[in-house]
């Protein structure tokens, strides 16, 4: 729903929010927008079996901008993230928090930022562009940080989009001052704000049905990192769509400062697909990734997903999610089965 005000009146109210936001320029928008996801689940692993609700990242948000005249154009956003299951704000408690320009240069934006805001993410936008969740990246089938690595959400950053250049766009993004308690694959403390650095590139291309994607990242510490810190990654991805059924895959390997007793390069792939069918929609992936603390072991997941849109902002769903963390361990494999709702608002 989308509050519109020109030269100081308000044009309409926000159905259903009734808010009214207002705006110096002379034609600003904001957009309130949000996603309440959550499922009842049967889980059963090595400690034993359980049925419990669960929250799927639902969170509720702000977008706004301001047409500055010339093709400028000012943008800002605020995502804040709750559970449904219990009510509680997630922490950080914004998802992203940003202030940006769009013009003919592209884009800029600085703050939390994450794929959600007007510059995306440039390793995990990768990943939603050519990859088809099941269901979300949340909970039970979540793979953007627990398998892929996907970088997506960083604190005290700047990053810059691209405009379009036949098909082919680049996304940058800089970490300016260390990673907040949300970041993972950090394992030691950062001893000033000035302490460490993280660099993310990814070039893309679209055209037509198919969309592939190359992606560079990179930490850096004053000091030298510490024992199996991150170091870099490489990434690639690709999709074609057939119309009838999506496919997809990614590989990639990321680089640790592992010592004699871990694994330095972590290899990870994934493959799968969907099938839409009017309303209908079929999800299938399978994935692996080398455990860092473990030279024997590799992370195994298989999962699979349907749903069903009753319309374009509800979307009843089960799916069946399969995980091992370890393969050089074994009895630690955990075994989800949902049913939920998920509503966009």
């Amino acid at each position: 729903m989308v509050c519109n005000r020109r030269n100081g009146a308000f044009g309409r109210a926000c159905i259903g929010g009734a808010l009214a936001l207002l705006s110096a320029g002379p034609e600003a928008a904001v957009t309130l927008y949000g996603r309440i996801d959550t499922d009842i689940e049967y889980q059963k692993g090595p400690g034993g079996s359980a049925t419990q609700l669960a929250d799927n990242a639902s969170r509720w948000g702000m977008r706004g901008s301001e047409d500055l005249g010339g093709g400028l154009t000012a943008a800002f956003g605020l995502e804040q993230g709750f559970g449904v299951d219990n009510g509680m704000a997630t922490n950080p408690q914004f998802r992203n928090a940003f202030v940006g320009l769009r013009g003919g240069f592209g884009a800029v934006a600085l703050g939390r930022l994450d794929s959600a805001t007007i510059v995306g993410s440039p390793i995990y936008s990768q990943v939603t562009q050519n990859v088809d969740f099941v269901i979300h990246d949340a909970g039970a089938t979540a793979i953007g940080t627990k398998v892929l690595n996907a970088r997506n959400r960083v604190s005290n950053a700047l990053g810059y989009m691209t405009p379009d250049f036949g098909g082919f766009s680049m996304r940058a993004r800089v970490n300016l001052a260390g990673p907040d308690p949300a970041t993972p694959n950090v394992n030691s403390p950062v001893k000033a704000e000035d302490d460490f650095r993280q660099y993310d590139v990814g070039v893309n291309y679209a055209i037509g049905n198919f969309a592939a994607g190359i992606g560079y990242s990179r930490d850096a510490r004053a000091g030298g990192l510490a024992a199996n810190d991150f170091r870099d990654k490489v990434q690639a991805a690709a999709s074609y769509n057939f119309t009838v059924v999506n496919v997809y895959g990614i590989y990639g390997r990321d680089r640790y400062a592992a010592t004699a007793a871990n694994r330095t390069e972590v290899p990870y792939w994934l493959v799968g697909f969907s099938v839409p069918y009017g309303a209908h929609s079929v999800i299938v992936n399978y994935m692996e990734r080398a455990v860092q603390r473990d030279p024997q072991g590799r992370l195994k997941k298989v999962q699979a997903g349907y749903a069903y849109s009753l319309s374009k902002r509800t979307m009843p769903y089960v799916f069946f999610d399969r995980e091992e963390p370890n393969s050089n361990k074994p009895g630690d494999t955990v075994t989800t089965v949902g049913i939920g709702i998920q509503h966009k608002f």
